[in-house]
């Protein structure tokens, strides 16, 4: 008889499963646990259930997992059967079906909830279910952050996904640690966090916004991962002067820029050890640092990992010397193959071997990798291409202002101006804005600051730009109408 083949996902979680049943593997946000035998068994009833509805090994079903464990299990389960999830961004023609978990199912969606993962009532203990095994099937299709308004779809194996999990393994190293989770589980970022947690015998703690901090100290959570903006949410929950939790061990936080003043209220409320951490969808993760080895280095994202290869190269795609600043690109063995089912896009980001994700940044001789920002984000004021990185920087080094973004938005007659919008616990001065702004070359200076209460993100932490335009727009409408034909 052949042995179970174990290219699969699922598969490290049944070796566990087998090893110690009775290990804690989530936690809920209830305080409900899930032992490595129940998720086990919970992830073959989620294949049962989707194969009852007819899906085979090949099949997309959507799955909007965010930070729900029980989508995540049936996500888990449709990999087992061979079958794969999606976000539900993709369309519709482009699945089978698509799930909608714990609310009213629109037409043509199936509605799940927490008992699919239940044994029924009566039911005897059912034989492990054949795990499927080929390692070149997908096992989810990813959104990417569609921070441009427009989402395209990257297609993971199960031997890629193997690969970017041994890979963060190696470069971030660690045990069977609990992790709390405080960023999309269905992103790429979230979900090879989820595998590396379980494939490592650890736990998983359900992260919940308000009780975030108490779960993270009752429940002795030893990494915290996260983006930025939650990061500087939940450091404020914790009042200054108690210190840094006693089991947190790293925060890892990525998705975008790190603001200094988060950096540290972060490492004096819950742990000092913060590590950046950069990577994309369509290659996994790239670079990872701790914060304190590179203060002093403006952007910086951290150290490209020994099986990454990062380059800078200018608009003809020819390399630059390091520590010149360029159009960035990887190559790995963690690059996807391109988007699904998308050449023109693909055509556009991957070539040559490279995947270019649209990175203005710069890597050093010593191995550091500094990102100053997208090449989309750009704006483009008389030809003059202005990085908005470079104005929320001075933007977040004004004391009170918590959060920045600088963006360009088109006037009555087609001109790009730049505006800006920040966040502060208290309203900051329009003096202090003004002065600010006289420190900058007048095509970079912010013809208007919006204070606001919060800024738009993703799941991932990265800004919506085009949200903030959109509101830029509206606030500007009534004085567009007033202005003579």
């Amino acid at each position: 008889m052949q042995p179970e083949a174990i290219l699969n996902i699922t598969a490290p979680i049944r070796h566990t499963a087998r090893l110690t049943p009775d290990a804690v593997a989530i936690v809920r946000a209830d305080d409900s646990i899930i032992t490595y035998g129940m998720l086990d068994r919970a992830i073959d009833r989620m294949a049962g259930h989707a194969a009852n509805l007819g899906l085979r090994a090949g099949d997309v079903a959507g799955v909007a997992i965010q930070n729900e464990t029980t989508p995540l299990i049936l996500a888990l389960g449709l990999a087992r059967m061979g079958a794969l999830s999606a976000e539900p961004s993709l369309p519709a023609e482009q699945m089978k079906l698509c799930f909608q978990f714990g609310q009213r199912a629109n037409p043509g969606q199936v509605r799940f909830d927490d008992s699919w993962i239940e044994p029924a009532a009566g039911s005897k203990a059912a034989s492990p279910r054949t795990i499927h095994g080929d390692p070149l099937a997908l096992c989810r299709i990813f959104s990417s952050s569609g921070t441009t308004g427009t989402a395209k779809h990257i297609p993971v194996s199960h031997e890629l996904m193997m690969r970017r999990v041994y890979s963060r393994w190696l470069c971030q190293g660690g045990g069977p640690l609990t992790r709390m989770i405080a960023v999309g589980l269905g992103i790429g970022w979230g979900f090879t966090t989820v595998l590396v947690t379980l494939w490592q015998g650890g736990t998983l703690v359900q992260f919940n916004r308000p009780e975030a901090v108490e779960a993270m100290r009752r429940h002795r959570v030893n990494v915290l991962v996260t983006s930025p903006s939650t990061l500087k949410t939940l450091a404020e929950m914790r009042p200054p002067g108690q210190g840094p939790l006693p089991d947190l061990m790293a925060i890892e936080a990525g998705g975008s820029n790190l603001p200094d003043l988060v950096r540290r209220a972060a490492a004096d409320r819950l742990c000092r050890n913060v590590i950046v951490h950069a990577g994309a969808c369509e290659a996994g993760g790239t670079a990872s640092g701790p914060a304190d080895a590179l203060d002093g280095r403006p952007d910086a994202a951290g150290f490209v990992w020994p099986d990454v290869e990062m380059q800078a190269v200018s608009a003809d795609h020819v390399p630059l010397p390091p520590g010149t600043e360029g159009i960035l690109r990887v190559r790995s063995a963690m690059v996807a193959p391109g988007y699904y089912r998308d050449d023109v896009a693909t055509a556009e980001s991957f070539r040559d071997g490279w995947f270019y994700p649209g990175d203005i940044g710069t890597v050093w001789p010593d191995g550091v990798l500094c990102l100053n920002g997208r090449n989309a984000d750009l704006i483009n004021v008389g030809g003059d291409k202005i990085s908005p990185q470079r104005i929320e920087t001075g933007l977040l080094a004004i004391p009170g202002v918590s959060d920045a973004a600088a963006f360009g938005v088109p006037d009555g007659v087609g001109l790009t101006r730049v505006w800006a919008a920040i966040t502060s616990g208290a309203p900051i001065e329009d003096a202090v804005l003004d002065a600010f702004c006289g420190t900058l070359p007048s095509h970079m200076a912010p013809q208007i600051v919006l204070q606001l209460e919060d800024l738009p993100r993703n799941e991932n932490g990265k800004i919506r730009r085009e949200a903030l335009v959109d509101l830029a727009l509206q606030l500007s409408q009534p004085a567009r109408q007033a202005e003579p034909a």
